[in-house]
């Protein structure tokens, strides 16, 4: 009987995540509804799946238990009171009703459980502590104290309003990112990852580093699909490791290789992490914005990945594969190429000014359609209902990140701390912006030990930006600053999630793997840097010259610090050689002509040393 009433309820979940994504699909065709309807309707449909398909205890083998049940239940009802009720309550001049505090006290107690379920106790813990800060404010010290609130006040605040769990995270969550998570998943179930696979592999597979080529590649063009660190190792990795290991990658190389490639993701246009379209709405801007600003920094990151695969092949003394085994390129395209029309196509749209949400839902359609020239890719009812039940699944855990991430920013808001946290900053960094900078960044990558990129990225945005802004940084870099490193935070020990999934998928130790992915990934704790210094990275210089100049010179100096970082040019470099090159790199990342005259001196330095010193035996020289 239990059996029966636990597959009754795995059912009802999946039918409500079919109607979930059908709901996101006709909201962003026809025309979305009033704010508080459009995201209190979704996260009704996200909730009541989440108590049904995560336990309340991770190793709980029973299916599912009576408060399972009952969870979903109050999810239910506390979220179709507030889609009946909020516009009539809205013009209300008495104070909230016992029975709406109620269901809003429910309401918090069912994020906060949903949240701990989908992503660990981190975000709920979190959020806790900024509810007791609400409360306690009378009794804190003179730097964070505020009047504080009742129960009743902070309760309706936070439920019935656009600032607190239905706030711009929730927002977001329920117009641009399931529409684009459903794209992706529509390409996935049409065989677009395989056709990437493919493409990758045809296009490197003959150079000495075409597996990790591959890889990488491979993990660019899937973040198109997933946007997320994790979900790419798993998709990615099940056969990029066996290439790899075949190809004689050491092991830890590889996994690291494969979760650094994997993170980047999250920041590769068209479509990136979730905070991406969080930028858009933050700075009312259009998406496509947003995707210009990230088209260089995502170049640099993944040009470094390709130097650090080649010189690990080298040092490897690996050679790419026979000709038989790579796949035939125009095999891929006869097969599947058809699929690259919607993703060519939601580039279009977007460039040519359409809404982001606009663009995915026609481009989805565009999928659906052109999935039945040939049956390869041939998307039958099974396919399309398991593409709308997986986009909404998948869009779970971010839907219960915004729910927290709205009562921490609801908090926020109300208590002035956004203001109180952004003067503390630049008191602490003494109104140095490099200083605030730094301070921005380990805080995104301690809170990224135990949030996913889309929370840490919200909290930050409300805390650090106002004032990283007020100190002169332009807006798009401030809002980029802070997205990266909650990105990064996936490959950063002591905790880096997507380094960990690639260590289990290589059956190798997670430690030196984190620590390999960190140093591979290098480039990306410098980058956020570099186009604060100068925005002309997220293209918004004024002039184009310049923006060519620190274009070529940034490529030129991440190829040359790889080469530093790692020690390894055809053979291994001294010391004196590498920290020249990691000079020369540097001066040449850091946008402006005297630093790229600094840093071309350097390397040209460097070029005279190991063509005249090095390589005429000077490897046992003491300065070496």
């Amino acid at each position: 009987m239990e059996n029966r009433i636990t597959n009754i309820l795995r059912t009802l979940a999946k039918w409500i995540l079919v109607l979930s994504s059908l709901f996101a699909m006709y909201t962003s065709g026809f025309g979305l509804l009033s704010a508080l309807t459009q995201r209190s309707i979704h996260w009704i449909l996200m909730s009541i799946p989440i108590f049904i398909l995560y336990p309340m205890f991770k190793k709980r083998k029973r299916g599912i238990t009576l408060m399972d049940g009952l969870l979903a239940a109050i999810a239910a009802v506390s979220g179709v009171y507030l889609a009946l009720t909020w516009e009539s309550n809205a013009l209300r001049i008495e104070e909230p009703s016992l029975f709406e505090t109620a269901m809003g006290i429910l309401m918090i107690l069912v994020v906060l459980e949903g949240t701990r379920r989908t992503m660990g106790p981190a975000m709920s813990i979190i959020a806790i502590v900024f509810l007791l800060y609400a409360f306690l404010g009378p009794y804190l010290p003179s730097t964070f104290r505020h009047k504080g609130f009742d129960v009743v006040s902070l309760v309706s605040f936070l439920y019935s309003t656009t600032e607190g769990i239905f706030s711009l995270p929730m927002g977001t969550s329920a117009t641009y990112i399931i529409i684009f998570v459903l794209f992706g998943s529509f390409l996935t179930k049409s065989g677009a990852g395989q056709l990437f696979v493919d493409l990758a592999y045809s296009v490197t597979g003959k150079i000495k580093s075409g597996p990790a080529q591959t890889t990488i590649l491979s993990n660019a063009l899937m973040g198109i699909i997933s946007g997320s660190p994790v979900a790419n190792v798993v998709t990615t990795g099940s056969f990029a490791m066996p290439l790899l290991n075949r190809a004689g990658y050491p092991v830890v190389t590889g996994a690291a290789l494969l979760a650094v490639a994997a993170t980047g993701s999250m920041f590769t246009p068209p479509v990136m992490g979730a905070g991406a379209f969080m930028i858009a709405d933050y700075l009312s801007v259009g998406y496509s914005e947003v995707v210009k600003a990230a088209i260089i920094p995502a170049t640099l990151f993944y040009l470094s990945l390709v130097v650090y695969a080649d010189i690990a092949a080298a040092r490897s003394g690996l050679k790419g594969i026979s000709k038989e085994e790579v796949p035939y390129w125009k095999t891929g395209l006869t097969k599947r190429g058809h699929l690259l029309v919607p993703i060519i196509a939601l580039v279009i749209f977007i460039v040519v000014g359409w809404s982001a949400i606009k663009a995915a839902f026609w481009t989805t359609l565009l999928i659906l359609a052109l999935s039945w020239i040939r049956s390869e890719t041939q998307m039958n009812f099974k396919k399309i209902i398991s593409a709308l039940e997986a986009g909404s699944r998948d869009n779970l855990v971010i839907a219960a990140a915004c729910a927290s991430a709205g009562i921490i920013v609801g908090v926020i808001s109300s208590t002035g701390l956004g203001v109180k946290f952004s003067s503390l900053l630049i008191d602490l960094s003494g109104n140095i912006p490099f200083l605030a900078l730094v301070l921005t960044m380990i805080a995104a990558l301690i809170l990224g030990m135990g949030l996913p990129p889309t929370a840490v990225y919200i909290i930050l945005a409300a805390l650090t930006v106002p004032s990283l802004i007020r100190m002169g940084i332009h807006p798009m870099a401030a809002h980029f600053f802070v997205f990266f490193f909650a990105c990064i935070g996936a490959i950063t020990p002591p905790v880096c999630l997507a380094a960990y999934a690639a260590a289990g998928l290589a059956k190798t130790d997670p430690w030196p793997t984190g620590w390999r992915a960190f140093r591979m990934g290098l480039v990306g704790y410098i980058v956020p840097f570099l186009f604060v210094a100068n925005p002309v990275l997220l293209l918004a210089g004024k002039s184009v010259s310049e923006t060519i100049q620190a274009v070529i010179t940034a490529m030129i100096g991440v190829i040359a610090l790889c080469f530093g970082v790692e020690g390894y040019f055809r053979k291994p470099l001294p010391i004196l050689l590498r920290f020249l090159l990691v000079a020369g790199a540097l001066g040449l990342m850091i946008p402006g002509t005297k630093t790229d005259l600094i840093g071309a001196g350097l390397l040209l330095l460097a070029a005279f040393y190991y063509r005249f010193v090095y390589k005429r035996g000077m490897e046992k020289s003491p300065l070496i």
